[in-house]
């Protein structure tokens, strides 16, 4: 039987997502959670930037914490569980970077203040 795909709406650097998994939707928000504070703590530290260039930066981010966890597992790959998670955030990263590269008028973000 084929998993069930569904649709849950996330927000990420401010621009809302619809985003079709067969994953739980409470796990595609922690993702995409996960993935707005990054893109949020990278643009923060820089003075401009295009969406493109932070969704490049929270992917290379997101692309070294894989490299660390497969290194650390002993074996050079991750677990069956880690390896799945892992396949899915990078599914959502690759859905994030193609709407992202698109979303604003002159290419340019905004910094937003943080109220966490």
């Amino acid at each position: 039987m084929a998993a069930e795909i569904r649709t849950t709406s996330v927000h990420i650097l401010g621009h809302e997502y619809k985003i079709r998994s067969s994953e739980d939707g409470d796990f595609v928000r922690e993702v995409a959670l996960y993935v707005d504070d990054l893109m949020h703590q990278i643009s923060a530290r820089m003075t401009t930037g295009t969406t493109s260039q932070i969704a490049v930066l929270a992917a290379l981010n997101l692309a070294e914490e894989l490299f660390r966890a497969r290194r650390g597992s002993g074996n050079g790959a991750p677990s069956t569980e880690t390896d799945s998670r892992l396949r899915a955030l990078e599914g959502r990263v690759d859905e994030i970077i193609g709407g992202l590269s698109a979303d604003s008028s002159d290419g340019r973000v905004a910094k937003r203040a943080r109220s966490r």
